[in-house]
């Protein structure tokens, strides 16, 4: 089976950019750096957002022209250490769109193809991706999930902000990798490409335990896959949260509020099944209370 690799479609897109725009190859080049050879047909909005967080985390860059040995002048790109403005991110956004756009043009993807750009939210500032969330505005958005004409939003919701788990591996779980009673769920294959386990707290087992069917066979899918988009938001509009949110927030939800409860980077990591400290440690700011009790215990 042939694979369509986003770093070689993308470089065709650009070679075939006759736009405006004199950094849009660079803009490109860090979609590129990111997805690699990723076959483009498995690229979704949740990728597309995880690679917003990693921009976020990187923050600007400044060019450092250097000469070697040889005489060569290279320029390389350093942090500064500052945030990129949430409108430099949307160009960056809307660049990776330009690319499928042009994609779609040349006639290189393959029929039907769904663009994973559908979805993906937009940062009119240039805030972080960690958010100012309680457990209170947790629980009052699940109870406005739970009046939703679609009767499984409360209980996807309810695990999303709980386990950080993506919407992608929430689709594909089945009644037999849960376990009702002793409160855990397994996914066999993350987009990490790793097994995973987590805890289901009680009130999330309720709400799982309302859209279970009475005699569920194993492979039976958890949640159906249907469009939600508008209820959704509409629960997000009656619990008073902002309506600019995407169920791909729920995963920053659940590390925020693990981080503001005190749990530490590691703790953050195993919940939300990462490889490496760098996407965890952004919520490590919110953890107040832990660095408050180091404070007073060094300064004592």
């Amino acid at each position: 089976m042939t694979i369509l690799s986003f770093q070689d479609l993308a470089n065709a897109a650009v070679a075939a950019y006759s736009g405006r725009d004199p950094s849009f190859q660079n803009r490109v080049q860090y979609w590129i750096n990111f997805f690699g050879h990723r076959d483009v047909t498995t690229l979704t909005a949740d990728d597309i957002e995880d690679g917003i967080d990693a921009l976020t985390q990187r923050g600007k860059m400044r060019p450092q022209p250097r000469r070697l040995a040889d005489g060569t002048r290279i320029v390389t790109l350093i942090p500064t250490g500052q945030p990129l403005a949430g409108s430099s991110i949307n160009r960056m956004v809307a660049s990776l769109g330009t690319v499928f756009r042009e994609l779609r043009r040349m006639r290189l993807l393959p029929r039907g193809f769904q663009t994973p750009m559908r979805g993906v939210s937009r940062q009119p500032e240039g805030e972080g991706r960690t958010l100012s969330v309680t457990v209170d505005d947790v629980r009052r958005l699940v109870a406005t999930c739970r009046v939703s004409r679609n009767k499984q939003l409360a209980a996807l919701t309810a695990m999303a902000c709980t386990t950080g788990w993506r919407l992608g591996s929430l689709m594909n779980l089945r009644w037999g990798q849960i376990d009702l009673k002793n409160g855990f769920a397994d996914a066999e294959r993350t987009k990490n490409g790793t097994p995973h386990r987590t805890p289901l707290l009680p009130w999330v087992v309720s709400e799982l335990q309302r859209i279970r069917p009475l005699h569920p066979q194993p492979t039976d899918p958890v949640f159906k896959k249907v469009i939600f988009r508008k209820a959704w938001e509409t629960a997000l509009k009656r619990a008073d949260l902002p309506t600019t949110w995407t169920f791909h927030h729920t995963r920053h939800i659940a590390a925020s509020i693990l981080a503001q409860s005190g749990a530490s980077v590691p703790t953050i990591m195993q919940a939300l099944n990462h490889k490496t400290p760098m996407m965890a440690m952004r919520y490590s700011h919110l953890n107040t209370a832990t660095l408050r009790e180091n404070l007073t215990r060094a300064w004592s």
